[in-house]
């Protein structure tokens, strides 16, 4: 069957090819499992795992530096949990980030020295003392980024590539313009800009705002307003279940997050924020609305990204104020096991996608890959189906949250096209697959392969498998 190529509105393009080249720790069912997996690293330097989840691990706690004090006291190690928001650390990157019990905490995020944890804003402080990639180790990851997003009928993304790794902007955006330029790349990539208030400033006097270098262009500000359900750290209007003094974390005062995302909107730039919790996505549609209202901007492309807890009130200021929503049914995949014992009766005004959909604001699909899997049919059969592929013995989610096939397949095209800053879709980018995604059973939605992915009707992948 021929489809449109999909178009993933938030991922993180560099950061999909370089978890290729960590010690993959998804499947890890035990903490001795981790320490296994982390065991068998051949790296000489330091020791980075990936994909971790306590709630997969049986007795359902978080690894601590104890665990990782028992691979290497010699070899800094570094595991980020699913989210990425969450890391922990053995003794020695303590050691080399200077990290001892009397370090003040920061702003916007925490570490337990006891632990070895570090959530939200200060885990940068153990990324920037961390061996920075070469330029050819970033080409290769891009490169394979780029590989498994065709093999996946993905032909446009918007991407947060900037925040990935502790490196000067202005290299990765040379680098990634270089690739196209030599022709080494075919996704075309919308860059969702992630960078403080100081760093956009030089953004912005260097002329790069909404610069388009053909096929990778400047797209909005990024902004990270809170963390994480999974690891407790999205911001809540009220506390998690059984946890009466957790809240999650803001990353911004409310002050903080106007003067950024004035920054960007006075400068004709547009703002995609991430906010899990309710509370964050308050803070971020207000600080939103409160800009429009000093900016007068009508065609804004405004957007907030995940919106897992975002209420049907807010859905409705959104609608008001043209504010978007980028969502990824996928993460149901995972969270569908924690919603309850995170937020417990709230549970039921919770990842409310039909409800955005109905209500008329553009809803764009994304997988906010390597955070989830990045195949698109997995995102689709979960938002028609509801149900996690990783726990299929589970019930469907709040089934009547669901969208028809044919609505999910706009949220991954047409709708995402406001999000790649493009006027509509374009005819030569589309994909052939071996089933009618239309008229097969639900459960075959997420086994769909793709067997032919074109780009400005060029053949830029064939299936092997299918020859």
């Amino acid at each position: 069957m021929k489809l449109p190529g999909f178009i993933d509105s938030h991922m993180h393009f560099l950061g999909l090819g370089y978890v290729n080249f960590n010690t993959d720790l998804s499947s890890a069912k035990s903490i001795k499992e981790l320490q296994s997996e982390l065991s068998n690293s051949k790296s000489k330097n330091i020791i980075i795992g990936r994909g971790w989840d306590q709630e997969n691990l049986i007795n359902k706690r978080m690894p601590t530096k104890r665990d990782l004090n028992l691979i290497s006291r010699d070899l800094p190690i570094v595991i980020i949990r699913v989210c990425g928001h969450i890391l922990v650390v053995n003794d020695k990157m303590l050691e080399l980030a200077n990290i001892s019990n009397e370090s003040k905490q920061i702003p916007g995020g925490s570490f337990d020295f006891e632990t070895g944890i570090f959530t939200e804003n200060a885990i940068y402080i153990i990324y920037n003392k961390m061996p920075k990639p070469t330029k050819e180790d970033i080409i290769k990851y891009l490169m394979t980024a780029n590989d498994i997003l065709l093999s996946k009928g993905i032909t446009q993304v918007a991407s947060d590539d900037f925040s990935t790794l502790p490196l000067d902007y202005e290299f990765v955006l040379s680098t990634i313009k270089e690739l196209y330029k030599k022709g080494l790349l075919q996704v075309k990539i919308t860059e969702q800009v992630n960078l403080n208030y100081n760093l956009l400033k030089d953004f912005i006097s260097k002329g790069y705002v909404n610069k388009n270098f053909g096929g990778f262009r400047m797209g909005p500000l990024k902004i990270l307003a809170d963390g994480s359900l999974g690891g407790k750290t999205a911001s809540l209007i009220k506390p998690y279940e059984n946890e009466p003094n957790n809240y999650g974390i803001k990353t911004y005062s409310d002050d903080e997050l106007f003067k950024l995302i004035n920054l960007a909107d006075s400068n004709n730039m547009d703002v995609v924020i991430h906010a899990i919790g309710d509370d964050a996505s308050e803070q971020a549609i207000n600080a939103l609305i409160k800009s429009l209202e000093v900016t007068k901007r009508e065609n804004h492309n405004h957007a907030i990204i995940h919106a897992q807890l975002t209420t049907k009130r807010q859905i409705e200021k959104m609608k008001k104020w043209n504010i978007g929503a980028i969502i990824q049914p996928i993460f149901l995949n995972s969270d569908i096991q924690i919603i309850e014992s995170r937020i417990g009766k709230r549970h039921l005004e919770s990842y409310l996608f039909k409800t955005m959909f109905d209500s008329g604001i553009n809803v764009g699909f994304s997988t906010d890959s390597p955070i989830e899997p990045v195949n698109p049919f997995a995102n689709i059969y979960t938002a028609v189906t509801r149900r996690s592929i990783k726990f299929p013995e589970l019930e469907p989610f709040l089934v009547e949250e669901s969208l028809t096939v044919k609505n999910a397949v706009i949220c991954y095209t047409s709708n995402n096209v406001r999000y790649v800053y493009e006027n509509k879709l374009n005819d030569g980018d589309f994909i052939i697959t071996d089933e009618n995604i239309y008229s097969c059973p639900f459960d075959r939605i997420k086994d769909i392969k793709v067997l032919e992915t074109y780009i400005d009707n060029k053949l830029v992948y064939k299936n092997k498998e299918e020859v």
